[in-house]
């Protein structure tokens, strides 16, 4: 295995607080990489309303894909 663990049926904020934690990040440590604010990281990990650009940001900084069907 190369220690890549697969998780199906999670949500965006599921895979984002998941990722985050896998990283060793704390919400404000990701909030600084990302260059957006803390209450955008509870945002995005209680699946809410994120402003696009910020959103992406966050993704960027986990080497996560965007979701087709992402808010």
């Amino acid at each position: 295995m190369n220690g890549i663990a697969v998780f199906s049926n999670l949500t965006e904020g599921q895979r984002v607080r998941l990722t985050r934690l896998s990283k060793g990040l704390r919400q404000i440590d990701l909030a600084s990489l990302a260059k957006v604010n803390l209450a955008d990281i509870t945002a995005i990990e209680k699946d809410r309303y994120l402003l696009k650009t910020r959103r992406e940001r966050i993704l960027s900084v986990l080497e996560l894909d965007e979701e087709t069907d992402a808010r």
